[in-house]
C-alpha cells in the first residue's frame, strides 16, 4: 500500500488526495513512511552480572544440591550473598538448566462416577441428612436411605442433636433390613463426604453389612449424589407437605408417612413408573404396555380418519387396548 501511494504521488496526485483515494489516514500514511526506531528496552532493576553468579554459586553448595529453589531464595537473604526475589532466583537458574521440571500430580486411578457404576449393573444404597426445624426452632435431622435405580426409599432415620456416625449405620442397617435380596448381590453404599459418612465406624460397619467398601463422591462436586440431593428438595417441598410443624412428633410423622406417598408416585427419571412398580420388576411390562396402547390408539384414529375421507375403503385390523 505504501508504494501505490507513493506511486500515485509521482502521477501528480497529491499526497492527501491519494490517501483520501484508499481510505488511508494521512497521518497514518505519514507513520508508516517515517516510523520511528525502535529503542531497545532495558529494564533499570535488571539483575546484576554479579548477583547472577551469586545465585549459581550459592544453587552449587554441597547442602542446597537438589533443594528447591525456594531453600536458595532463603539462603541468599540470610547470607546476604544476594538479595533478589524467589521469581528472579527461579529465572536465572532455569536459564543456565539447573531447576527440574516441576513434576505435575496425576490421579493414579481415574475416579469412577456413581453413574459408571449404575451403567455396570450396580445397585447404589445412597443416603443423606438434611434439617427440618419446628415453629419453636428445634431442629430435626432426616436421615433418608434409597435404593438406586429403582429410587425405591427404602426407609427415613431421624436425630434430634446432628447426625452422628451411630445415627447413620443405624438407618443404614434399618433400610438394608427391608431390601429384597435380589438386590444385595452387587450393592455399594455411595453417599457424600460428610463427617458422619466418613467416620473410621461408619465405613466399618457398612462394609460388614454390605460386603464392599464405601464409595463416595467427589469434593464439591454434588452432582455424584444428584438423587438424593434431588430427594431432598421433594422431601422438603411435597405438595402434602405441612405448612409448618408445631412439634417434633409432627415432623417424625411426616417422615413416616413420607416413604409410602413417594413409592407410589410416578416418577419422571423412571419414565412416569411408581418407585414401588419399579422395585418388583413391573416397569418394563407397564412400559410395553403403555406403547402397544399408544399403537391401539393411533391405529383407531387413523381408522376413523379414513372412514370419514374413505368410507368405501376397509378398516384396518383393530387392535384390543388394555390398561397399562
Amino acid at each position: 500500500m505504501l508504494t501505490v501511494i507513493n506511486d500515485a504521488v509521482t502521477q501528480g496526485l497529491t499526497q492527501k488526495r491519494a490517501c483520501r483515494i484508499f481510505d488511508i489516514a494521512p497521518r497514518k500514511f505519514r507513520r508508516w513512511a517515517n516510523p520511528k526506531p525502535i529503542r531497545p528496552r532495558s529494564a533499570w532493576n535488571k539483575t546484576l552480572e554479579q548477583e547472577r553468579d551469586a545465585i549459581e554459586t550459592a544453587a552449587w553448595t554441597p547442602e542446597l544440591i537438589g533443594k528447591p529453589v525456594s531453600h536458595i531464595f532463603v539462603h541468599g537473604h540470610e547470607s546476604g550473598k544476594f538479595f533478589a526475589s524467589l521469581s528472579t532466583v527461579y529465572n536465572v537458574l532455569k536459564a543456565k538448566d539447573m531447576v527440574e521440571p516441576r513434576k505435575h500430580w496425576h490421579r493414579r486411578t481415574p475416579y469412577v462416577s456413581a453413574h459408571t457404576l449404575l451403567d455396570e449393573g450396580f445397585s447404589l444404597l445412597c443416603y443423606d441428612g438434611t434439617e427440618f426445624m419446628t415453629d419453636t426452632g428445634i431442629i430435626v435431622w432426616a436421615i433418608p436411605v434409597m435404593i438406586l435405580p429403582q429410587r425405591y426409599l427404602l426407609h427415613i432415620g431421624h436425630a434430634l442433636q446432628g447426625v452422628s456416625a451411630s445415627d447413620l449405620t443405624q438407618s443404614v442397617k434399618e433400610a438394608y433390613a427391608l431390601l429384597p435380596e435380589h438386590l444385595t448381590t452387587k450393592l455399594v453404599a455411595h453417599s457424600d463426604r460428610g463427617s458422619a459418612m466418613k467416620a473410621s465406624s461408619t465405613k466399618q460397619v457398612i462394609k460388614e453389612l454390605l460386603g464392599a467398601p464405601v464409595h463416595f463422591g467427589r469434593p464439591h462436586t454434588p452432582d455424584d449424589q444428584a438423587w438424593i440431593e434431588s430427594f431432598v428438595r421433594t422431601l422438603k417441598h411435597h405438595r402434602d407437605i405441612p405448612q409448618s410443624f408445631k412439634l417434633v412428633d409432627d415432623i417424625l410423622q411426616w417422615l413416616n408417612r413420607f416413604p409410602d406417598i413417594y413409592n407410589n408416585d410416578p416418577h419422571s427419571s423412571l419414565s412416569y413408573v411408581t418407585p414401588l412398580q419399579a422395585l418388583s420388576g413391573q416397569k418394563e411390562v407397564i412400559l410395553n404396555q403403555r406403547k402397544q396402547n399408544l399403537a391401539a390408539a393411533r391405529l383407531l384414529r387413523y381408522n376413523a380418519w379414513k372412514m370419514s375421507r374413505f368410507p368405501l375403503l376397509p378398516a384396518a385390523s383393530e387392535v384390543v387396548m388394555q390398561p397399562a
